[in-house]
């Protein structure tokens, strides 16, 4: 089974529990390679994003424990997926940990300049409070400042898991039929500009508040 099958079905399933709702899709049909940057509301998330647009080739950024896992890492692999090592592991030294983060952004840059589509959460986790919070993070802002000239950059927000079982979010609730929201804007000029002008911190709270803009909720 390849990776578009099995997306269609996945999205056949996902379409009797939620009323997934998609906005701006039109970004990802205009022939460009591009660097999907999504906010991260719960863990479904990816499984989400990677049905509703099975038909783009996406290539995601996935955690090593979800990789080594048989049932999730068999559909990451059809997605081609790159694993991420995890940084904070006590065994890896500082040293260990910058050269590993360094390799990762190396690998996303050369597969944007191939032409392969990525797709990675700039903030690294599922959101514990209703702000999604990216704080000192590295790996958007390093891709960013390198960007190669054949890419655009989508940022996708997404809502409605908040509350889910998926979430990690204290308040839940329990509903048969959720309503969830994807929206995709264009902000290729806006992350450029972003990256060569503002430190690492100020480009990550430029992306904070597009993820966290009160009119999408």
């Amino acid at each position: 089974m390849n990776r578009y099958t099995l997306g269609k079905i996945v999205k056949f399933f996902f379409h009797w529990h939620y009323d997934i709702q998609v906005t701006g899709e039109e970004v990802l049909r205009n022939g460009a390679t591009h660097l999907v940057l999504p906010n991260h509301s719960a863990y479904i998330d990816p499984l989400i994003l990677f049905s509703e647009e099975w038909w783009l080739p996406i290539r995601p950024l996935v955690d090593e424990l979800f990789m080594r896992n048989k049932f999730y890492g068999h559909i990451l692999r059809k997605a081609d997926a790159i694993e991420v090592p995890d940084l904070n592991k006590s065994a890896m030294s500082r040293e260990e940990g910058s050269a590993a983060a360094g390799q990762l952004t190396r690998i996303v840059l050369d597969s944007l300049a191939a032409g392969k589509e990525i797709c990675f959460y700039p903030s690294g986790h599922v959101k514990t409070i209703d702000k999604e919070v990216i704080g000192n993070r590295r790996l958007a802002y390093e891709v960013c400042r390198e960007l190669p000239e054949n890419v655009r950059v989508v940022l996708c927000r997404m809502r409605g898991l908040e509350t889910s079982r998926w979430s990690k979010l204290k308040r839940k609730e329990h509903k048969w039929r959720r309503t969830v929201h994807l929206h995709f804007e264009d902000h290729t000029d806006d992350v450029r500009t972003w990256a060569q002008t503002l430190t690492r911190r100020e480009f990550n709270e430029q992306l904070e508040q597009w993820y966290n803009d009160e009119m999408m909720k």
